[in-house]
């Protein structure tokens, strides 16, 4: 029986995680105009980029001590753990006006955020094929960023309603308790996947965190991975003040575009990542973000705008799931989901790295085209940190 489940990927233990996969990141991208909030409250204007970055720096720093000591055997209590928190933490924006509640309660939904996900990934990792690795991740990374391109849009047409932000937010919390009542489903599917599955360990080895971490390839991957997702959640979270300061294109719809591209690589391309050399086509898949950041940097109508959404949307769209496809291969399966969630604690420390720096170059008076200039660089410097993952993968995959 296990043997049949691990050939096919839309498994039941697959398709239900991505759900929580997809409403974890829902509670993320509800706040695309956090910025803008922030600035109607009485909070000093250098403290919205750390603010806004500070649920990322609550995981990036917690997430180690929670990964050394998960298990597919003990994660659905954190998964339990971290929707509670959430839906405390959501209804809690409403009461959080200065800036010691609004620091301690960034804190507290960083920490709900982290356990939820990091026991997500680590039950996902045993309901992917390896042969299937590079669709498997083309499926998940669609579910992180769903969100981005659908919340915009519904968000823009709040404020035209005037609806205030914390009811916004107060919403998504009822919006995070449905997810709870899969838990008894899934629970009991975990049970009869993991029996007698000698490769499913009850407990990490001793400093496995350390061993991986010194190793070359993983470095360059999570380095390559930080880099993308500090260059993405800058774009996100700013965009909107990018448009203000141009005077060009719809924020909402532009994150439509984009992850309307992304979806389609992603659905149509997914299979085909596992069938060549992972490194190569991800260095590729930079080249093309760059270009498409390039346009946005020197936005000179809508059709370029709009244009720029499409080109970002194919290279955001084809890099992160072959990374983490090659994440995933050149890992022993005891430390898969170890290892994947190194990769989302890179993604953390993008989302607290790009808006915390663009947050202070905006308040020391750094223009758009100098910050997307920087974020051109750091997409460069990912590509060249694929540059040796060309041979481990080919001897890894023989391709």
């Amino acid at each position: 029986m296990i043997a049949k489940s691990e050939e096919k990927l839309f498994n039941f233990g697959f398709v239900t995680l991505n759900f929580f996969v997809l409403f974890s990141f829902c509670n993320l991208a509800v706040f695309y105009s956090f910025y803008n909030f922030l600035a109607t409250l009485p909070i000093p204007k250098q403290w919205h980029g750390i603010l806004i970055g500070l649920i990322s720096a609550s995981a990036l720093i917690l997430r180690p001590f929670i990964i050394s000591r998960l298990t597919v055997r003990n994660a659905i209590r954190g998964v339990i753990i971290g929707i509670v928190l959430i839906v405390i933490s959501l209804l809690s924006y409403s009461h959080a006006n200065t800036l010691l509640p609004m620091f301690l309660l960034r804190i507290m939904h960083g920490v709900a955020y982290v356990t939820l996900m990091s026991s997500a990934i680590t039950m996902l990792m045993i309901f992917i094929p390896a042969k299937k690795s590079g669709q498997g991740f083309a499926i998940i990374s669609v579910m992180t960023l769903l969100p981005y391109a659908v919340i915009p849009l519904i968000l823009e047409s709040s404020y035209a309603a005037n609806i205030h932000m914390t009811n916004v937010y107060s919403f998504t919390a009822f919006f995070m308790i449905p997810p709870l009542f899969l838990l008894i489903p899934l629970s009991k599917h975990l049970k009869s996947h993991v029996s007698g599955n000698s490769k499913i360990a009850d407990k990490l080895p001793k400093g496995s965190l350390w061993l991986n971490i010194k190793q070359p390839k993983i470095l360059c991957l999570l380095g390559a991975n930080g880099l993308l997702f500090a260059v993405f959640s800058l774009i996100f979270f700013f965009l909107k003040t990018f448009c203000a300061e141009s005077g060009f294109g719809n924020p909402g719809i532009f994150f439509t575009i984009f992850t309307g591209v992304m979806i389609g690589i992603r659905v149509l391309l997914g299979p085909m990542f596992d069938k060549f050399n992972k490194a190569p086509m991800t260095i590729i898949s930079f080249i093309i973000l760059a270009v498409g950041l390039f346009l946005l940097r020197s936005v000179e109508s809508t059709f370029r705008f709009y244009s720029a959404a499409v080109i970002y949307g194919i290279g955001v769209g084809a890099a992160a799931p072959l990374m983490n496809g090659m994440m995933f291969n050149i890992s022993s399966p005891v430390y898969r989901g170890l290892n994947t969630n190194l990769m989302m604690e890179m993604i953390d420390l993008g989302f607290f790295l790009g808006p915390a720096i663009c947050g202070f170059a905006l308040s020391t008076g750094f223009s758009q085209a100098n910050i997307i200039s920087v974020c051109i660089g750091a997409i460069v410097m990912a590509a060249f940190l694929m540059i040796p993952m060309i041979k481990e993968n080919y001897i890894k995959e023989g391709k």
